[in-house]
């Protein structure tokens, strides 16, 4: 009953999902199936809630993926961003690196629909290097994404090393090499046959740029070196970095009134309470998961039907992060599932690929809104896009299975 409850649980939350319902929501709904289905009653259930509210990982990823779906918010209220947008103008006079840059700087922000902040530098940019409007969304997709592979506070590699007790160095260190796989042939897929570049006058100085881009990355910069380097709480570091993004720019006059106004319109506004509950929900559902027992009946399902691990991955990451169109739910569930089949010592590289499958279905997914508000601000036809994707996202993946053959 275990297999049946755990396919009609995934099945529903994704169901739920697809018909836009409060994915935390749904989430938590799969998990209550599960839990009945596994044999569990009503007081199992809550003993379940409550050893996931108690788990320090739970409580570490509610805070911070809390935290950080405000900084961003923060950034752009205190004009951070716009700044390190600027200062990219002004150092990088090539049409093509700003069509790449750009878009990765606007990812910093996590918004969902985030692309459409982008699209307008793109369609600006990519008019003067001879970009047509389905160059324009493919280029303004790739590389709005492509950094979260070695972005240590994107929040699938959060929840992912915590699942894993690793460290984030650890899975990025393996995602590098997929990311520059895809940018070298995004590189020339989407910016072939191109007779001009793009100028741009510089208005200020190099050092100048390069003082103001730092100013305004400060608050990130804190919050990694914090985190990584120094080895503080998660959460205190993202915090203290959140602190340093209220205390950026700081007016002249009013500055109490301002540092308030701040702080309310990050609890109110900048903060993303949905992302809190999904975290929740997909904790939920792994701890009852892991105690039902239903993830060794699958693994040795899995390796029963003597398929190679890493094609299962990659179907059923893609499959997921397809369906789902959110990356962190679809990482949090298929971790509980593959982590026990991983060879231990070397999980990285499958890891790196499972969070490639997802990251590339969510990118295509028709659910994702970057897609479908790029699509539209472009005018540009989806099969066309998803043609000029095809090669960078399948050499991505190609290079996810060379390194689990080099290091396995």
């Amino acid at each position: 009953m275990g297999i049946i409850g755990l396919i009609i649980a995934f099945s529903t939350a994704i169901f739920l999902i697809f018909k836009d319902y409060n994915m935390g929501l749904s989430l938590f709904l799969g998990a209550v199936i599960l839990n009945f289905f596994s044999g569990f009653g009503f007081i199992n259930l809550f003993e379940h809630i409550i050893i996931t509210l108690q788990d320090p990982t739970t409580i570490k990823l509610m805070l911070v993926v809390t935290l950080i779906s405000g900084l961003g918010f923060l950034m752009d209220l205190t004009g951070d961003m716009r700044k390190m947008i600027d200062a990219c103008i002004n150092i990088f006079k090539d049409g093509r690196l700003l069509s790449m840059i750009l878009p990765a700087l606007i990812g910093t922000l996590s918004a969902p629909g985030g692309a459409i902040l982008s699209a307008p530098m793109i369609n600006e940019t990519g008019d003067k290097i001879g970009l047509d409007n389905n160059r324009k969304t493919a280029i303004n997709l790739f590389y709005r994404h492509i950094g979260y592979f070695i972005y240590p506070l994107f929040s699938s590699i959060i929840v992912a090393s915590s699942m894993l007790n690793k460290s984030a160095a650890s899975i990025v260190k393996y995602n590098i090499v997929i990311m520059l796989s895809g940018l070298i042939i995004a590189f020339f897929v989407l910016f072939r046959n191109l007779d001009t570049e793009e100028k741009h006058e510089t208005k200020t100085g190099f050092a100048e740029n390069i003082y103001n881009f730092s100013r305004a990355f400060f608050p990130i910069f804190i919050t990694l070196f914090l985190a990584l380097v120094i080895k503080i709480y998660f959460p205190l570091a993202v915090l203290i970095g959140v602190v340093t993004a209220v205390l950026n720019n700081w007016p002249e006059e009013k500055k109490i009134e301002v540092f308030k106004n701040r702080f309310y319109e990050f609890f109110t506004k900048g903060i993303k309470y949905k992302l809190t509950f999904i975290i929740f929900g997909v904790m939920v559902f792994k701890t009852i998961l892991e105690k039902s027992g239903v993830i060794n009946i699958i693994a040795e399902g899995l390796t029963g039907l003597g398929l190679p691990l890493f094609l299962i991955i990659i179907v059923l990451g893609f499959i997921s992060g397809y369906i789902t169109g959110v990356h962190v739910a679809a990482t949090g569930i298929l971790l509980a599932i593959f982590i026990p089949l991983f060879p231990v010592g070397v999980e990285g590289p499958y890891v790196s690929l499972l969070l490639t499958s997802i990251i590339i279905g969510y990118l295509v997914s028709p659910l994702h809104l970057c897609l479908a508000l790029t699509t539209e601000y472009f005018s540009s036809e989806i099969a066309k896009v998803y043609q000029l994707l095809f090669l960078p996202l399948i050499g991505m993946i190609l290079a996810g299975v060379i390194q689990i053959i080099i290091f396995t």
